[in-house]
């Protein structure tokens, strides 16, 4: 039962953090500094952890991102 309530948490985890990062106009890598549009390719590859949440071109500049050369946000 302890097992099942720990997968139960962490799913709910889970579903809410990828909810928050897909609602986000730009999605940012905390490792590269780079961010993306969310449709991005590149977004497939990164590791969950290091998604940010970004809600504007000039809020990721700000905060020391720079453009994807793919997606050209």
């Amino acid at each position: 039962m302890k097992k099942f309530l720990s997968a139960i948490l962490i799913g709910a985890i889970f579903i809410f953090t990828m909810s928050a990062v897909f609602a986000a106009n730009y999605i940012g890598n905390s490792n590269s500094r780079i961010f993306h549009y969310p449709d991005c390719s590149s977004i497939n590859k990164m590791n969950p952890s290091n998604k940010v949440s970004l809600n504007s071109r000039d809020e990721a500049i700000q905060n020391g991102y720079r453009p994807c050369k793919r997606c050209s946000p």
